[in-house]
């Protein structure tokens, strides 16, 4: 495997997995100011406020107006592929040039050199309807994401089961698809659970998960979680206690 293509991966890898757990941002549109592109992926400078943005890769030059929805921003973020470090850079899903027509579903999606079908990394996110306070019926025997979060390390490598709905799902990263769960319980940002589970279920989902806590979960490379659902199944739910 070659530097270039070991960039890549890294990059990629990076791009999916930070954005799980990033201060997440709205959309947003602008002007593009400066393009840099870096293998499969662009970073692009927006003239309103200087605000940098980075996306699967996008034909876009000086001047071009741009559209761009759900967005992660991280704070001084250093680039190891462009040695250089960015006072902040927003991560996003969906990037297009104001007025096109594109699958949101589709974009996002990249196939890794010398790779399969089956290793393709993508994002799938639609707009999804956050649960309120009281809108989702907790489990009677099952837990919620408030208690979860809270419970953590006295539930560590414990099986529990929870009702939740799926807010956002990164694909077959390191194997796993990671998947956000929200369950209108919790305080901001321990209102959100990630789950990670070899089954895909969608965006907007309502759902029974069950799997194994895991607290202060290191991956290596410097990503960090303070609490997972790992091997999780899921089965679809109508919401009835």
């Amino acid at each position: 495997m070659n530097i270039f293509r070991l960039m890549t991966i890294g990059f990629t890898v990076f791009f999916t997995i930070s954005t799980l757990a990033a201060k997440e941002e709205g959309s947003g549109t602008g002007t593009v100011a400066e393009v840099i592109n870096v293998g499969s992926y662009t970073y692009i400078q927006l003239s309103e406020q200087g605000v940098w943005i980075a996306t699967s890769h996008l034909s876009a030059t000086v001047g071009d107006k741009i559209e761009y929805k759900g967005g992660m921003v991280m704070k001084n973020f250093y680039s190891k592929t462009l040695d250089r470090k960015f006072d902040s850079v927003i991560f996003v899903q969906l990037a297009k040039q104001m007025g096109e027509n594109i699958d949101p579903h589709q974009h996002g999606m990249k196939k890794r050199e010398g790779h399969g079908t089956d290793n393709m990394v993508s994002q799938r996110s639609t707009s999804v309807h956050v649960p309120k306070p009281g809108e989702i019926p907790p489990l009677g025997d099952g837990k919620t994401i408030a208690v979860v979060m809270a419970d953590a390390i006295q539930l560590n490598d414990q099986s529990v089961r929870l009702r939740a709905r799926v807010i956002k799902i990164s694909q077959n990263i390191m194997g796993k698809n990671w998947i956000t769960l929200q369950d209108g319980t919790g305080i901001t940002p321990n209102d959100k659970l990630i789950a990670t589970s070899t089954e895909l279920v969608s965006p907007g989902d309502l759902v029974i998960a069950s799997g194994v806590i895991r607290n202060h979960v290191d991956i290596g490379s410097g990503y960090k979680y303070p609490v997972l659902l790992e091997h999780t199944k899921f089965t679809k739910s109508k919401g009835a206690p």
